[in-house]
């Protein structure tokens, strides 16, 4: 076998967050080369020593099959397989499954209900067990996470999170049987609801239906839409040798690798082909030999893939091929094998059509740029065609000096200089649009502060789009950009006559009967069922793939095989807001009639996920304590209607980092509360949490301990603002840790003035200076019956005089008794 030797060199290669220096082929890249890894066996820093312990493996396994018959063949095997996997010509794969699809004739429709109905059933327990499992997790963590009595933390009537967990639990399917047990393993130490959870569903074939009538057509192809399992055959005989297909362990060889036209290494081709079928016969189950970028090797010879002379040319291929391996079990077969395309450098062994005559190459630096493809360079050398010119109209020119709307000279009226055109320029190569090449991350942003005027705020838009903010239009913008960058393909080329423009037409361009013509001509030279297998986007339609099926069995494709790709990841269903319906008229009631008084078991109030900004000049308090000794200062603002909606937490003496840290904690906390966020979740969220500092609090006259910081913060906020006294130990019936319950500092059981909770500043003196504060009703009796407080200013000054009650601020009397 003549073969150019194989430019191995050492690379770095990205792979599971490390980087490591791999013994690999120069021209492939990365990820051909993780690939190759992960069929040879994995972590490896020398691919062809990898690849060289799996063809050992095959050697010994066909040499003790008896499948040598040459004297030394073993080594001979080994070598020549290693040489021709490492050199791209062939890539081999395991069998894909152990199961072989039934085939379905009678009683196709409910064979096919039953497998709609179990994917279903698949799909939904996936689903549930997710949700499930994440719900049961927050059971756990109600428990585990909660600080304080451990049976007060297992008990939902008072740790609130934990009932939250188990009514969200309760609605993703869990009886209450299994919220106990889950409650008693959290208190046994379990920390992990570690369930297994239904596998996804996947696409791998579950049955094979013969296609009979029209009716089993649109049957089968509504079930291909929903499951994508199902394959339909269009004879009996194509029905019968199907399920082999399947579980035939697979191989390709690379057509790229032996030449093009006249230069077609014939020879050597027919050597891999026997040297594949040999490696694939130590599996001792049908083979599926493919041969791998067909389309290419069309295009290279300046044959179009829809043609009739194309199709007679690949007809002859495939018949040369199958001859030269012989009788074994299976031989020449069409399937989609992306890892051994993978393997073969894009190359398809399905004989599907080719993507155009544009690709990708790699850099020694890694990085990826356009470049016409060498099946591309051959067909356009065959026909005689410019090359020059088929390059400038599908990669483009590379620069702007000429270029409609968007040149040097437009932009030059912008503002722009030599040096950032050079920058543009430079990076067109690597842009697969204009809006790349001209765009923050190529040009200076000094330039585009201080000329375009682009700011902070717009540089660090991900989005943003010079040429829009320039005032190019899409016309401008796409006419520029296929003169610098091409058009991506050569069709419509002005060079190049309509049947040679035909040559490069990629997959996009072409109909789908000119793929099920292609494989329904080849069916007739291969043992294997010409079986068309297609990819639809996750959004086409039921009727889309019936039309498929529709035209496959016009064309005499032999099976068809139709799946759809999986939702992308950011889908979203938008749904409207559902107005409630309009509340029926009351009738009048009659005086009959007595008004029942409802209760109001629960308040659902919506917002919108709007702001809701602090009023400018605000109100709240300023609490001073120490936690442990740490001096803690917490303020707060409010709304006018008394409602928390900021804080700040400062502390002295502490180091930077820390401080740091609770202060944008406490503004994170802040936008929540302006967005809604109600304060019982930050409350029960963060009471109790244990870190240092921690210990005995002074300054405060309700708590007397703290687990941390953030435990003494959130217990004096549910205190002052929900009236959660619970959470208070002034008194001492609340010890969480065990640090001390403190001393009493004064009591509020005597009148204070009203300046003690009113700020002078806030009310801007319009709050008179004789307010007092009565803090209870029985403090307020006390002081009534020993008659100082004055019912009409407020103040602690009335006297009896006589029978009457007499305020001497105010001069008001109150015969026989206090005012008010």
């Amino acid at each position: 076998m003549r073969t150019e030797p194989t430019r191995i060199e050492l690379r770095q290669l990205e792979r599971a967050g490390v980087v490591l220096e791999v013994l690999a082929p120069s021209a492939w890249t990365d990820a051909r080369v993780e690939a190759w890894l992960d069929w040879a066996g994995g972590e490896s820093d020398d691919l062809p020593a990898a690849v060289m312990r799996r063809a050992e493996a095959f050697a010994a396994k066909a040499d003790t099959l008896g499948l040598l018959t040459v004297p030394a063949g073993r080594a001979a095997f080994r070598r020549d397989l290693t040489a021709a996997m490492v050199s791209g010509r062939i890539a081999l794969n395991d069998p894909r499954d152990a199961y072989a699809p039934p085939v379905v004739r009678d009683g196709l429709g409910p064979a096919l209900s039953r497998l709609r109905r179990q994917r279903r059933g698949q799909f939904a327990a996936f689903a549930a067990g997710r949700r499930l499992a994440e719900r049961m997790q927050e059971v756990l963590d109600a428990v585990q996470r909660c600080e304080g009595d451990p049976a007060a933390c297992a008990d939902p009537k008072i740790n609130p999170r934990l009932a939250r967990a188990l009514e969200a639990a309760r609605t993703c399917g869990a009886d209450d049987a299994t919220l106990f047990d889950a409650i008693a393993m959290a208190r046994e130490g379990e920390s992990q609801w570690e369930a297994q959870r239904a596998a996804r569903p996947s696409q791998s074939l579950s049955l094979v239906g013969e296609i009979v009538d029209d009716s089993d057509v649109r049957a089968i192809a509504d079930c291909a839409w929903e499951t994508g399992a199902v394959v339909g055959a269009f004879s009996r005989t194509d029905a019968d040798r199907l399920p082999a297909l399947t579980i035939a362990a697979r191989g390709a060889v690379n057509l790229a690798a032996f030449g093009y036209g006249d230069a077609f290494d014939r020879q050597g081709f027919e050597e891999a082909l026997r040297l594949t079928a040999k490696a694939l016969a130590t599996y001792q189950s049908p083979i599926a030999l493919g041969l791998a970028g067909l389309a290419d090797w069309l295009m290279a010879q300046g044959l179009a893939y829809d043609s009739d002379a194309g199709r007679q040319a690949a007809q002859a291929l495939y018949q040369d091929a199958q001859a030269q391996i012989g009788e074994m079990k299976g031989g020449i077969a069409l399937f989609e094998d992306p890892d051994i395309t993978l393997r073969l450098g894009g190359a398809s062994p399905g004989a599907t059509p080719g993507l155009g005559p544009v690709t990708v190459a790699q850099t020694e630096d890694g990085i990826v740029t356009r470049v016409l493809s060498e099946a591309a360079l051959k067909g356009v050398s065959s026909m005689g065609a410019d090359l020059g010119a088929s390059r400038a109209y599908a990669l483009g020119s590379w620069d702007l000096a000429d270029a409609p709307e968007i040149n040097h000279e437009t932009l030059r009226a912008r503002g722009f200089t030599d040096h950032e055109i050079a920058q543009v320029e430079a990076a067109l190569p690597y842009s697969l649009n204009l809006a790349q090449a001209i765009s923050a991350h190529v040009i200076d942003p000094g330039f585009l502060h201080d000329i375009l005027g682009v700011s902070d705020k717009d540089l660090a838009d991900p989005g943003l789009d010079l040429l829009t903010l320039m005032g190019f239009t899409s016309h401008q913008v796409k006419a520029a950009e296929a003169h610098a960058l091409g058009r991506g393909d050569l069709d419509g080329a002005p060079h190049l006559t309509a049947p040679q423009q035909a040559v490069f037409r990629t997959a996009d361009e072409l109909p789908p009967t000119a793929y099920f013509s292609m494989l329904a001509m080849l069916g007739g030279a291969i043992p294997h069922p010409a079986m068309a297998e297609i990819e639809l986007e996750w959004d086409a339609t039921p009727d889309d793939v019936r039309e498929l099926f529709e035209e496959a069995a016009a064309t005499g494709l032999g099976a068809l095989h139709i799946r759809r790709m999986g939702p992308p990841a950011d889908l979203h269903l938008e749904l409207p807001r559902i107005a409630e319906p309009p509340k029926p008229a009351e009738e009048p009631k009659s005086l009959s009639q007595t008004a029942t008084p409802s209760r109001v078991v629960e308040r659902v109030v919506e917002r919108e996920r709007m702001r809701r900004k602090l009023p400018d000049r605000r109100k709240g308090y300023i609490q001073k304590a120490a936690v442990g000794g740490h001096k803690v200062y917490l303020h707060t603002g409010e709304y006018d209607d008394g409602e928390l909606g900021e804080i700040f937490i400062d502390m002295h003496k502490e180091g930077a980092a820390f401080r740091s840290l609770m202060n944008n904690f406490a503004i994170g906390v802040s936008i929540g509360l302006q967005y809604g966020v109600p304060l019982e979740e930050f409350v029960d969220a963060f009471v109790f949490t244990r870190f240092e500092p921690a210990g005995p609090v002074t300054g405060n006259d309700t708590i007397k301990s703290a687990t941390s910081i953030l435990d003494y913060v959130f217990r004096e906020l549910g205190i002052s603002y929900l009236d959660r006294t619970e959470l208070g130990n002034a008194d001492g019936e609340l010890n969480a840790d065990g640090l001390g319950r403190g001393k009493a500092e004064g009591s509020l059981d005597e009148p204070q003035p009203a300046s003690r909770f009113i700020s002078k500043g806030f009310s801007r003196g319009t709050a008179p200076d004789n307010l007092v504060f009565l803090p209870t009703a029985e403090a307020r009796a006390a002081l009534l019956g020993r008659a100082e407080v004055c019912a009409a200013c407020g103040d602690v000054a009335v006297i009896r005089k006589g029978s009457s009650l007499i305020c001497e601020t105010c001069g008001v009397r109150a015969e026989g008794g206090l005012a008010g």
